[in-house]
């Protein structure tokens, strides 16, 4: 129920922003790479003024997403936190589970995680978020494949830069 509520908020937003830092600044392009193929307006956030900055310009047309495994870092949640007062759906990504996520997250998705995961020693640390944008996309394109698929079409001719149609 959670991933159709989040698809949803994708389906509704006018502008995705999808941020992390690290590892999970890596998921967000991959995110972005994948939904803006398909029709999403999004962009990702690595850098932590530009999500700053990035606040300052959500509002109630806008789904902000951030990725946290630790769920600390501090830009990803002051974008979240600053988006949600001004309107717009948040969702968080992460492995820890806090009361304070309720305040300015519209959902909080946990992830599985295992201990130092960050270090990357045992699993790469974007697996979790992958694994999750590949379910969420599913979701999405489900939702309206003709249309999807159309706008696949187009992305792909677009790519190859040929005029056939």
């Amino acid at each position: 129920s959670q991933v159709v509520r989040i698809t949803g908020y994708l389906n509704k937003a006018e502008k995705v922003i999808v941020c992390g830092r690290g590892s999970s600044g890596f998921s967000a392009k991959e995110m972005e790479i994948r939904f803006m193929r398909i029709g999403v307006n999004v962009d990702s956030l690595s850098d932590s003024d530009m999500m700053r900055m990035s606040s300052v310009f959500q509002n109630k047309n806008s789904l902000v997403l951030g990725f946290s495994i630790s769920g600390e870092r501090e830009e990803v949640l002051y974008l979240l936190k600053e988006s949600y007062n001004k309107g717009a759906k948040t969702v968080l990504f992460t492995s820890k589970s806090r009361a304070e996520f309720d305040e300015y997250c519209s959902e909080v998705v946990l992830l599985p995680s295992l201990k130092h995961l960050n270090h990357g020693n045992l699993i790469s640390p974007q697996f979790p978020l992958l694994m999750m944008i590949d379910i969420i996309y599913v979701a999405y394109v489900n939702h309206d494949r003709v249309h999807i698929e159309k706008i696949q079409k187009e992305v792909q001719r677009t790519l190859r830069g040929s005029e056939d149609k």
